[in-house]
């Protein structure tokens, strides 16, 4: 594209150049035939004006499409900018909601480890309480027994001095 703004320069200037060169075969008079009149005027200058009409038409249209293409492109710019900015808001509400999800799903965690401790905290007593009063049982069996074998032994060692 940025070869075609100075081609067409070269055009327009090598198109003069050969005008002026045939200035005065564009000017000679010949009699021009329209269908209800006919007039005598220079097919060569005639013939230059529509070129220059056309051309005219051309550059109008070729500027408008450019004007229209500018529009277009500013407009999905500023769109491109209200998506954007929508989606930096989506993913901060995101994040946001993801961070209060993280703290509730802690805070849940920190109630059931502080349960499970509590629980744990409990029956580690109630075992305790269990193995407390299972030992003052043994000794309690143990003293039983211990009491029962000194009696034995106070009766076998009593016994034997009863009878000699």
């Amino acid at each position: 594209m940025k070869i075609l703004g100075p081609l067409i320069l070269v055009g327009f200037f090598c198109f003069g150049i050969f005008v002026l060169a045939n200035w005065s075969t564009l000017t000679t008079p010949a009699t021009l035939s329209f269908v209800a009149f006919s007039f005598e005027a220079p097919l060569g200058l005639l013939l230059l004006g529509v070129i220059l009409v056309f051309a005219a038409f051309f550059v109008a249209y070729v500027l408008i499409l450019r004007t229209t293409m500018l529009m277009d492109a500013h407009r999905y710019a500023r769109e491109l900018k209200a998506q954007q900015q929508l989606a930096e808001k989506a993913e901060a509400s995101r994040l946001s909601e993801l961070r209060s999800q993280i703290n509730h799903e802690f805070v849940q965690l920190r109630e059931a480890t502080d349960k499970s401790r509590t629980s744990f905290s409990t029956q580690i007593e109630g075992v305790e309480e269990a193995l407390r009063s299972l030992i003052e049982e043994t000794s309690r069996s143990q003293m039983a027994y211990i009491g029962e074998v000194e009696d034995k032994l106070d009766r076998s060692l009593a016994s034997p001095s009863l009878e000699k």
